[in-house]
Formats: structure tokens, C-alpha cells, sequence
């Protein structure tokens, strides 16, 4: 008999996902001071800053600097677990908690990692944490930054400008990443760090490059690789890529297949033909590599794994036997895919006289 509710799993290595339908990503969810709680945004003229503080109303500001799709706001609890109650409505977003301190953001991060087991792809953006060491939390290292607003130099801490970088990833075009983006906003901000160093500790942080500020290499705070968490995982951008993906076929499936199918060969093969098409949709945009095989198949080695667990013999089963078994409720799958990343390398060497030398021959 079953012992849980029905299970959805996508396993990420380097080379392993599977998606569904694409969805529009870009939800902030923002913890402020302010009096209002669970209230949503589309855009900073439905605001009104008559009910926020000076320094909340900028932070939100410097939110719709970017194009997110939507920002929620969360009236700050006294207790970390009040505020999980609340996050647990919501899926799939990015989270800033300026007033967050060092136990707080320990207490989000396990949260999200749980989550996380369960399908909700979400992410948080931290300042000068420590420790974080993890591909959900992306940790901005920098002192208190100058900027222009409203005709104005304004000095804001870090942890608020953490709301800038959220803004601008929910709006962040396909075509490119975080690394080199330009804040034209700011006046004055501390680019001593080394930013070579910063990146080997998962430290995102501005630079003074060509006469602009913007941002370093767009990576998060994953430092520990492992088998199978390789250094694909440290950047900012392939890891939405990979978000998006989980949270669309779990989300697809969860609304268009569960309990409305037949688990039968036929259908897994149709679920198999809309997710190859998907990822060819994302390929043709960009996302995903065309040069490299990006789909899914029904899995010979996991399916025969679940048909031996079930104390069933697979010595004299062939290939097709083993995958058009009835594996009850489970649709077994494996997949091959390669999300792209953004031009942010360069290895040129130039060889002088070389071709003149060669004519002269």
C-alpha cells in the first residue's frame, strides 16, 4: 500500500533534466518592516509609499529597477518559523530579507533546502553571509553603496541592495547573465575586493570596469564540488535554467497528468514527446545547447532496478520488455540536456608577423 502522497522527482547531475512547459519566472517575495503582509505587486506605481519606511520604499524602488513580474511584500515576524508559514504558500521565488541575521539565514537556508526536496525551486540573496556554501543562495559581498535616486546620492546598506539583484534577475533576458551587468545607478561603492578571490569564496560583487559599475562574475555560493555537483552549479544562470526546468515539469505534470492518464506505454510515450518538444523549444531559444542531445527517454536501467526490487526475474526479459513493464504509478524516466552559459571568457593569442613571414616564403 502506498505510505505518501504521490512523488515527483527530477534528479539533477550535470547532464540529467527534464521539463515540460515553459513558465514565466520572476516572483520576489521581499520581508520589509512594513505593516502590510502577503501583499503583491506588479509594478512600483500600484505602491503607495505612504506605507512604508524611507528605507523599505527605496527597496522596493531598486526592486522594479529591474523587470520582475511580480513582488510580494511579508511583514517581518519575530520568529523565523512565522515566516515560513507564510513562505510556504508561494513557489518558485527569489527571497530578500534585508533585517536578516547570521541564525535567520541559516534558518532560510535549511528551509529552502527542504523545499527544494519537494519541488519548490526557490532561491534566497544574502549579504556578507557566511558559510552559505550552496547553490540556492547567492551571497552579495560589498560595504554600504552610493547611489542616484530620485536626484538624490542615497546611501543604502548591502543587505537592501540585495533587493537590485533580485529585480534584475526576475527580468534578466535569456540571451545573457548576470557577470558584467551594468548598474548605472550607482555613484560610489567599495571595489577593493579582490574579485578573483571573492568568486572562489561564492561571492558575488561589483567592479569598476570601462567606466562603469557592475557586477562580477554572476556565480553563487556553492564552493564544495562533488560527483555530480560540478562547477556548472556555481553560476547564477545555470542554475535558473535548471530551476525553470524542474519547476515546469513538476508543475505541468502535477496539473495536466496526475490521475488523468493511464500509466500505459502509449502515454508514457506521448509525456515523453511533449517534454522532448519543450526542450527543443528551449534550445531554439537559447537555453539549452543545440549541438548537443537534449531529450528524455523511458530509463532500461531504473525500470529494471524497480521490476527486480519487486522480486520479479528480468533474466529473460529483453529491452522492450523491460521498458513497457507496468511500473504502476511511476513514470520512469532519464534525460540528457546541456544549459548554456554566457560568453564571459576570453583566450586569444595573436602570433606576430607570423603570415608576413609566411608570404615572404
Amino acid at each position: 500500500m502506498p505510505d505518501k502522497q504521490p512523488s515527483f522527482t527530477v534528479t539533477f547531475k550535470e547532464l540529467a533534466v527534464a521539463a515540460i512547459k515553459r513558465q514565466t519566472r520572476g516572483h520576489v517575495i521581499m520581508v520589509l518592516n512594513s505593516e502590510l503582509d502577503q501583499k503583491s505587486y506588479t509594478s512600483l506605481n500600484e505602491t503607495d509609499s505612504s506605507n512604508f519606511s524611507p528605507d523599505d520604499y527605496l527597496t522596493l524602488e531598486l526592486c522594479f529597477m529591474g523587470n520582475p513580474k511580480k513582488v510580494t511584500v511579508l511583514k517581518k515576524e519575530e520568529e523565523i518559523s512565522s515566516l515560513t508559514q507564510k513562505l510556504d504558500k508561494y513557489t518558485n521565488y527569489t527571497l530578500i530579507y534585508p533585517d536578516i541575521d547570521e541564525d535567520g539565514m541559516l534558518a532560510i537556508k535549511n528551509y529552502l533546502n527542504l523545499k527544494r526536496e519537494k519541488n519548490n525551486y526557490s532561491i534566497a540573496i544574502f549579504a556578507n553571509a557566511e558559510g552559505m556554501d550552496s547553490s540556492y543562495i547567492i551571497n552579495f559581498k560589498s560595504d554600504d553603496i552610493k547611489i542616484s535616486n530620485n536626484n538624490e546620492t542615497k546611501t543604502i546598506a548591502a543587505s537592501r541592495y540585495t533587493a537590485r539583484i533580485a529585480g534584475i534577475l526576475a527580468g534578466l533576458s535569456n540571451s545573457r547573465s548576470l557577470t558584467y551587468f551594468e548598474l548605472n545607478e550607482i555613484v560610489d561603492a567599495n571595489v577593493s575586493i579582490d574579485a578573483d578571490e571573492a568568486v572562489k569564496e561564492g561571492n558575488l560583487v561589483i567592479i569598476y570596469q570601462d567606466g562603469s559599475f557592475k557586477f562580477g562574475r554572476g556565480v553563487n555560493s556553492l564552493v564544495t564540488l562533488t560527483d555530480g555537483i560540478t562547477e556548472a552549479f556555481q553560476k547564477i544562470r545555470v542554475v535558473n535554467i535548471m530551476d525553470m526546468i524542474a519547476g515546469d515539469i513538476v508543475s505541468t505534470f502535477r496539473q495536466s497528468y496526475v490521475g488523468k492518464y493511464v500509466n500505459n506505454y502509449a502515454n508514457k510515450k506521448r509525456f515523453i514527446g511533449a517534454v522532448n518538444t519543450y526542450l527543443k523549444s528551449l534550445a531554439s531559444e537559447g537555453l539549452l545547447d543545440e549541438v548537443n542531445d537534449n531529450e528524455v527517454y523511458l530509463s532500461y536501467e531504473k525500470t529494471k532496478a524497480y521490476i527486480e526490487a519487486k522480486g520479479v526475474s528480468t533474466e529473460n526479459m529483453s529491452y522492450q520488455d523491460i521498458i513497457q513493464y507496468n511500473t504502476g504509478s511511476y513514470v520512469i524516466l532519464d534525460g540528457v540536456c546541456s544549459p548554456t552559459d554566457c560568453m564571459e571568457d576570453l583566450n586569444l593569442g595573436f602570433y606576430l608577423f607570423q603570415g608576413l613571414e609566411s608570404e615572404e616564403a
